[in-house]
Order: C-alpha cells, then structure tokens, then sequence
C-alpha cells in the first residue's frame, strides 16, 4: 500500500475510499466569537426526524482530488453506483482502491464480484488500521471546515456547504478539470446480465 502511495503505476490510478458518517441533522459545536456574559446556546434535538446520510468518498492520491456522492445509507446498492461511477471516472485505467476491510459491505461476495468485473483491485488496510487511509485525514479537514459551529436544518444546506468546499479546495489546487470531479454527474458504468 505505502508503494503505490509512494509510486503510482503506469496507466493506473490510486484512489482511497472511505464512507463519512452518519452524518445527522444536528447542533455541531465549534469556536465562536461571543460575549462573556451571552454564550451561544445550541438548541436541543431531542427528536431527529430527518434521518441520516453518508458521504462516499474518493480521493485520487496521485492527484490530490477529493471527491464523493451522499447516500441515505452504505449498503451494497449504494456502494455498486458509487464504484460503477469511479470506473466511468477513468475509463481506460487500472484502478487500485484502498479501503477498510468492513466485514459486512467490503468483504461481501456480491461487492467483490463488481470489483472483478469493473476490473479495480482492491487494497485493504490491515485491521484496527484505517489511518493508513489516505482519505480519513482530508475528511478530518472537511468535517473542520463544513460542520464546526453548525446548525442545519435539512440534509440539502449541508450537502451544498460540502460541495461549496470540495469546488473551493479544486479551485485553489488547479484539479478543476479532474474526471473525479464530476462523480455526481457522469453516467454509472452498466453491468449486463448474463
């Protein structure tokens, strides 16, 4: 793993994945100006309504391109168009994706089998070992620079927010012409029955 972070191959691509969440519809603490007297209150959530979502994650090593879909959940439908959308991202490519080894989605027969398929070799990172993924220290910086000393009340203001960010990060990188950028709206790659 620490080679092909070192070395990309040639012809191929290095892309960590990771999910990020459950992102939920709550008060996130942060810092903030206030007066000494009149702290700022976070209001109570006694009763979440709105459900959660998670944020599947790609960042393309070689790159530094951060990118990613919102799901409402990380099961194996979701985690097939999110891979079917990487492999229409680089099309002539060998991929190799570092992930964890999450027992009940990664591990899956049916998820390796797409794997196969979409031709991506897959990377793990050994057990109780996820800093090693590349993405979870950009998603520390995502979660600092989107969720501190928030409050929002629908799914669509944060995921906007999110976005707001990733298209400011590409902006000040020059990655604005990535392929990884435009995961939300290319075309999944189809499988046909056979």
């Amino acid at each position: 793993m620490r080679r092909l972070y070192r070395r990309c191959p040639k012809g191929a691509a290095v892309v960590c994945f990771d999910e990020w969440g459950p992102l939920e519809l709550r008060p996130i603490g942060g810092v903030a100006w206030a007066r000494k007297t009149r702290p700022l209150r976070r209001r109570a959530t006694y009763r979440r309504l709105k459900g959660t979502e998670q944020f599947l994650g790609f960042y393309d090593v070689h790159r530094d391109c951060l990118s990613g879909i919102f799901r409402k959940h990380k099961r194996l439908p979701d985690l097939f168009e999110a891979f079917c959308r990487l492999r229409a991202c680089y099309p002539r490519k060998q991929l190799f994706v570092v992930m964890d080894n999450l027992h009940q989605t990664h591990d899956h027969p049916t998820f390796r089998r797409l794997l196969r398929k979409l031709d991506i070799s897959p990377v793990w990172t050994p057990t109780e070992s996820s800093w090693l993924n590349l993405i979870e220290a950009h998603f520390g910086v995502l979660r600092r620079f989107t969720l501190a000393n928030t409050d929002d009340l629908d799914h669509v203001i944060r995921r906007r927010r999110i976005y707001r960010y990733l298209r400011y990060r590409h902006r000040r990188l020059g990655n604005t012409t990535h392929p990884l950028n435009h995961i939300r709206s290319v075309r999944p790659v189809k499988l046909e029955q056979h």
